[in-house]
């Protein structure tokens, strides 16, 4: 999985540090530490589009019914990072990345009761 810096994920959008922190808050963006502690962006949230580089649009509700499910930051992280057997092997955000947010909330919704 590739990982960039909070840096190069605001170059990529064209916005502020301070705004992609505050999207990281917004479960619009997701991050894991390196192996230094760090926290990396998980650069699979954004989208390289022709118009340019964009959000994943679907990735803080499934974030959010996983949280609101009872899952830590952290554990929802990980669920949308791996691969979810009800999702034929796939993972969450890959679906989200194609637009298949429906089933992958559906199952998020599962998940988390």
């Amino acid at each position: 999985m590739d990982m960039i810096s909070f840096k190069e994920a605001a170059e990529r959008l064209g916005i502020k540090v301070t705004r992609a922190h505050r999207l990281l808050n917004e479960h619009r963006l997701l991050a894991l530490p390196d192996s230094q502690g760090k926290l990396q962006i998980v650069s699979d949230c954004l989208l390289d589009t022709p118009e340019g580089w964009t959000l994943v649009e679907r990735l803080p509700g499934t974030m959010l019914t996983l949280l609101d499910g009872g899952f830590s930051t952290q554990e929802a992280t990980e669920w949308v990072l791996s691969p979810q057997p009800l999702l034929d092997g796939q993972r969450p955000l890959d679906l989200l990345r194609v637009g298949t947010h429906s089933t992958v909330n559906a199952v998020a919704a599962m998940q988390a009761l």
